[in-house]
């Protein structure tokens, strides 16, 4: 038998071929992008974030926005846009330098003052300053009560609600029922799941609300001043970066303000046929507004 000897270069293989056009193709890429960036104006370059950011909302590079209303961005008008709650840290009274026009009614004034003697005034004992904080909003008055790993609101997982948090929301009862503005209560979860499939953490924290709800009913608060009770799940964290964190676990009593007691209740109310007939998005602007939203979808999306 001849055994062949190797000889001569021999065929190497292309991948340097796919390599050397992977990175021809990036550079393109990169001339590219500089030439863009270089070519256009802050406004055009805000639209290109815009649509990065959200490409299935709407098609052309140039809309801001998937419906144009006109230029207003809410169909509820608030006046004078309040404090928001991102970036908040920590049990703490809030304020703004904005609060007496955001809430003129001196309902809010006496109520924050009786309530942060509750909370650490001289006479108190300051047990539950690390606990619960106020926020004055536009909306009204926000009584947020906070679960941390010292002492836990409820039982893991169950809506049983320890003494002293049974304690402290007996104690806001009555000085919550001497102003005649309404209330919305909250459930909010860390978003830690359930082995149930019937049962989870918009169970749990609607729970936790109703239960929030009846020891305040209990401790003397007038259940007609209840306007609205929910469960938010996990769908609000307070530490967003954490999602299982304690901060996470709360419950938020929302004391409404005249105007935002009227937008709630009108959010629900039935139906007026001749206040709808007249509304203004009725009509030909209804139609304008629907057609701009049909266009600024993505093909694949369009009706």
């Amino acid at each position: 038998m001849k055994a062949k000897r190797g000889g001569g270069g021999g065929h190497h293989g292309g991948s340097w071929k796919v390599a050397l056009a992977d990175f021809a193709i990036a550079m393109m890429a990169l001339f590219l992008l500089l030439w863009v960036l270089n070519a256009t104006d802050d406004d055009t370059k805000s639209a290109i974030a815009a649509y990065f950011e959200d490409p299935g909302a709407f098609r052309h590079q140039t809309s801001l926005s998937p419906i144009d209303f006109g230029g207003q961005d809410s169909l509820v008008e608030i006046p004078n846009p309040g404090l928001s709650m991102r970036g908040r840290e920590g049990p703490e009274i809030m304020s703004d330098g904005n609060a007496e026009t955001l809430n003129e009614d001196p309902d809010f004034k006496d109520l924050m003052d009786e309530l942060q003697r509750l909370i650490g005034g001289d006479d108190s004992t300051g047990e539950y300053e690390d606990f619960i904080y106020l926020e004055r909003l536009q909306e009204g008055l926000r009584i947020v009560i906070l679960d941390n790993d010292k002492r836990n609101m409820f039982e893991r997982g169950s809506s049983r609600l320890n003494h002293f948090f049974q304690d402290l929301l007996l104690e806001l009862a009555p000085i919550l029922n001497k102003v005649n503005h309404r209330i919305m209560i909250s459930g909010h979860t860390d978003n830690s799941g359930f082995q149930r499939l019937d049962y989870g953490n918009w169970e749990l924290s609607t729970a936790r609300a109703q239960v929030a709800r009846r020891t305040m009913t209990f401790g003397g608060y007038s259940e007609n001043k209840i306007l609205m009770v929910l469960g938010m799940a996990d769908r609000v964290p307070r530490d967003p970066d954490n999602p299982q964190s304690s901060a996470n676990r709360r419950i938020e009593i929302l004391v409404l303000a005249e105007y935002m007691e009227r937008q709630v209740e009108r959010m629900f109310a039935p139906v007026d046929e001749e206040d709808l007939i007249n509304h203004p998005a009725n009509g030909t602007e209804m139609y304008d507004a629907l057609d701009r939203a049909t266009r600024n979808q993505l093909y694949e999306n369009a009706p």
